[in-house]
């Protein structure tokens, strides 16, 4: 930074004069990204202090000494250890007092953003005059406390909806999802885009052009945009819109609207307070916790990965992509590389349709560019020599055992010694795919869900010959796509399949027992399940449902086979939505109407016009919830994955397991183990089914553990 000529330093804040009369607050906390934690706050009060006091300096610049991070928000470690509101509303209360210092100083201050900027990040720049950002994907700002179980607690309830208006505002504080650079220019977040290398440059000018003009007035684009009248309108809605979507089951959605409705009804100072006080109490509610556990789960995963992909596989990244298959799940993991810059190689089995699935492939892509970083290029591959310059090959045929083993032996003559050679199956096991192949080290699994562009997990699988590298890029490469790689063991349908494959057994199980369809369905809804299990089926398909649990028996028992009732439906045409005809009718767009008529003409299966009693919808959830938990013990105990958390994090991104409820396990630890084996042995013997509860729930119960912690608190 030429032309500084004087500098005073703290331990994470240093203050950088220049000869123009405007300074540079750097802000480098330890670490690889800024952090708001109380240290920091502490230094950055201290420095604003002494740039007042400062008769030289006459504006500031806010700026980050890291490479891609402005300020990634407040400490999370910190948040976690509260054990009481009174503790949060300090932390609360104390932010509060610095961002108003920031936001009443009486030089101009202007914020020059690079990289990351989100939560008390983002809150920090609303108290600026300017906001200044560079013109690059990595330059994300949002708030995304509310996926945290809390709400902003610095100020970004009541500062951004003045600044931008309420309904970009309350759109953004909900959705919880950051936005680019050029969003943050269309809504008035920020007020200047520019280039990396230019950024300091304009920071200053903007900074010197202030200190000449004065400094702006804080808007209120809230009070502009609407009467006070079609405010409380628009809350009504925004409540009643927050209701239906969470089902009260995230309660900083709907309580977040009640704090900027606060502030704009009262002023800025009883809104603050009031986003202090609610922000203390949700923060260390169970809810929060379980979201910042999945939240610290989801992120060390991802670290692991790309840490691993790093010291192993750097040298050797992955370019180009092909794909081989012209299914749904080809097409979609395609479109996929592309939109996040890939050159994307793709041959179809059926030559007939190469040229209408690459076209297919395209247009989607064009269609979705704008959401892309950068948009690859889509290549047709007639033939299998066409692949041979992919750095990585996936197969994703339809799910036919031997298709995929003939397909794989081509892929294996094409490709190049070092290329990465990866089948997206769902259940067939990868050493025994790799029987045959002449280069085993570089092949391995890639379990993409369906659909791919909304499911997060990917399951990768090596096998006995599998190298450290294959799975480094492999894993890369799902970080790449903006993924979670999960490794798990090859074992029979993996972890999500298996645990998928019993929780609708389950399901099926009770409509045998003459359990009406729509109490099952509203059970699964009313724990927090995006949907219910009949659905979900439905989703799948009860095809491809049946042949997992059918693959599951033969490997695994009798514990694992397919209800007869899956059978029978399958028998009379029901196949679920990619046929229109499921356990539910379904119309060409895809929506989904009334339960199939032949389920209760041909299969006795009933629905209910009364409401179950809270007693059998709870029996209800145990009944499909509980086995899921025995058999992700023996999981553990197989070591399918390692950890716990793994599971957790795997069933909810794979699944759709309810995040507020932390995962399965982290449920299951709320019954205790020798709670949860009382009533899986009522279940079992109920239901008539030859099955024991696993040896793994029952060492926890014996050594009073659950899954994470070391003692119980078990009620039998």
């Amino acid at each position: 930074m030429t032309g500084a000529n004087s500098i005073a330093t703290l331990n994470q804040v240093t203050i950088r004069k220049r000869t123009s009369g405007v300074a540079f607050l750097i802000m480098d906390v330890p670490g690889k990204v800024n952090l708001l934690t109380s240290a920091a706050m502490n230094e950055f009060e201290a420095a604003l202090d002494q740039i007042e006091r400062d008769a030289e300096i006459k504006a500031l610049v806010l700026v980050s000494g890291k490479p891609d991070t402005f300020l990634a928000g407040a400490d999370l470690h910190e948040i976690i250890k509260f054990t009481s509101a009174e503790q949060a509303l300090e932390l609360s209360e104390r932010g509060h007092h610095i961002f108003k210092k920031l936001a009443a100083c009486p030089k101009p201050v202007v914020a020059a953003i690079n990289g990351i900027c989100l939560g008390g990040g983002l809150e920090l720049i609303l108290c600026c005059d300017e906001r200044i950002a560079t013109a690059v994907p990595n330059t994300q700002l949002g708030l995304p406390e509310v996926r945290l179980g809390f709400i902003p607690g610095l100020g970004g309830t009541q500062r951004l909806p003045r600044l931008i208006g309420l309904k970009v505002a309350v759109e953004l504080i909900l959705g919880a999802e950051p936005i680019d650079g050029q969003r943050a220019l269309a809504v008035g977040l920020i007020d200047q885009l520019v280039h990396p290398d230019n950024l300091l440059d304009a920071a200053e000018s903007a900074a010197v052009a202030l200190m000449q003009s004065g400094k702006k007035p804080k808007p209120n684009k809230a009070a502009q945009e609407m009467s006070a009248e079609k405010q409380k309108s628009f809350f009504a809605m925004a409540e009643r819109a927050v209701r239906i979507k969470t089902k009260g089951k995230y309660p900083a959605q709907n309580r977040v609207i009640g704090v900027i409705q606060k502030g704009l009804l009262d002023g800025l100072d009883a809104g603050l307070s009031e986003e202090a006080k609610v922000f203390s109490e949700l923060c260390v509610t169970e809810v929060s916790r379980n979201l910042v556990f999945l939240f610290f789960t989801t992120e060390f995963v991802k670290q692991s990965a790309l840490s691993m992909y790093e010291k192993v596989a750097a040298g050797s990244k992955i370019a180009v992509v092909g794909i081989i298959g012209g299914g749904t799940m080809g097409t979609s993991i395609a479109q996929l590389a592309a939109l996040h810059g890939f050159k994307v190689l793709v041959k179809t089995i059926n030559a007939d349709r190469q040229k209408q699935v690459v076209e297919k492939i395209k247009e989607q892509v064009d269609r979705l560019e704008a959401k892309a970083d950068h948009k690859g290029e889509v290549i047709a591959a007639p033939d299998f020599a066409d692949l041979a310059k992919a750095d990585i090959l996936v197969e994703a045929c339809a799910e036919d055992e031997q298709i995929k083993e003939s397909v794989l032996l081509q892929l294996a003559e094409i490709a190049r010694p070092d290329c990465v050679i990866a089948t997206n199956t769902s259940s067939f096991a990868i050493g025994k795919l790799a029987e045959h192949l002449p280069q085993k080290k570089n092949f391995l699994g890639m379990h993409f869900f369906h659909p791919v562009d909304k499911m997060p997990l990917v399951e990768l699988i090596g096998h006995a010959d599998t190298n450290r590298e294959s799975i480094a890029r492999a894993a890369g490469l799902i970080c790449q796509l903006g993924k979670i790689p999960v490794t798990v063991k090859d074992s029979p349908s993996f972890l999500v399949n298996r645990l998928v494959s019993c929780y609708l057994g389950q399901a099926a199980r009770l409509a045998l027992a003459d359990v009406p369809l729509n109490w099952v369905e509203e059970a699964a809804i009313d724990f927090g399940m995006p949907m219910g299990p009949y659905t979900l089926a439905d989703e799948i398909g009860l095809d491809v449902a049946y042949n997992v649990a059918a693959s599951l028996q033969k490997a695994l028992g009798e514990r694992m086979a397919p209800p007869t009732v899956l059978k029978q439906m399958l028998t009379i045409g029901l196949i679920g939505r990619k046929t229109g005809r499921g356990i539910y009718g379904w119309d060409a767009s895809g929506k989904r109407l009334q339960f199939d008529p032949h389920l209760f003409d041909q299969l006795t299966c009933r629905v209910a016009d009364e409401k179950q009693s809270e007693a059998e919808l709870q029996a209800l959830t145990e009944r499909l919830i509980l086995p899921m938990i025995d058999e992700a013990g023996r999981c553990l105990e197989e070591r399918v994955v390692r950890r716990p958390r793994e599971i957790d994090l795997c069933i909810v991104l794979g699944m759709g397991f309810p995040p507020f409820r932390g995962g399965l396990l982290r449920y299951a630890d709320t019954l205790g183990a020798q709670t949860l084996i009382n009533k899986l042995e009522k279940i079992y013997s109920g239901e008539k089914w030859d099955i024991e509860v696993s040896a793994y729930l029952r060492k926890l119960a014996a050594e009073g553990r659950g899954f994470y912690t070391r003692g119980s608190s078990d009620e039998a």
